[in-house]
């Protein structure tokens, strides 16, 4: 082999390095993701199946959202399916499905309020949720669950708008529009 032929294939193989690394790189990344992926569906179909929050969920909110999460958008009571994990991508969303007051007046003590709002993201809107989904703590209720609204289909509709931005759209909430 020339000399030419050596160095045209050495400058061959120095520009192919870099694609062949960035392709790894994709596929890792890729791996990454799917792993994350089918974690958090594992961790989402345990938090589901919690008997415990299930009961109380019917027994706290079940009669106005019903058993299936469906509400009844007429009377102001917002539909949780495919929705309520649409609040997990923002902060703002997740202390106000702490804060609502069917959830922060609830007799539920605040690891019973973290469990059902576990089981309801889990169960009416799996895929929904933020793709840091991480879920409810006891301590995370704790922190926030005390400070009530002033107006809260006020701070729906902030939350609403915000989300909209971001191309996700939530239940209609139609209290206080009539």
């Amino acid at each position: 082999m020339s000399k030419l032929t050596n160095g045209i294939g050495t400058g061959l193989l120095l520009c192919l390095v870099p694609v062949l690394t960035s392709a790894a790189v994709l596929r890792t990344e890729a791996k990454r993701t799917e792993d994350a992926a089918a974690s958090q569906a594992a961790m989402l179909q345990a938090m589901g199946s919690s008997t415990s929050a299930y009961k109380d969920y019917m027994l706290n909110c079940g009669g106005c959202h019903r058993f299936d999460g469906e509400g009844v958008a007429r009377n102001a009571v917002p539909s949780f399916r495919n929705s309520v994990g649409l609040f997990t991508h923002l902060p703002e969303g997740r202390e106000y499905m702490i804060r609502v007051p069917g959830a922060a007046q609830s007799l539920l003590d605040n690891a019973e309020l973290a469990n059902v709002l576990n089981w309801m993201v889990a169960n009416f809107s799996p895929g929904a949720v933020a793709s840091d989904f991480r879920p409810f703590t006891a301590a995370e209720v704790g922190a926030v669950r005390p400070y009530r609204f002033d107006d809260v289909a006020a701070e729906r509709r902030q939350i609403t708008t915000r989300l909209l931005q971001m191309g996700l759209t939530p239940a209609p909430y139609l209290y206080g529009s009539n």
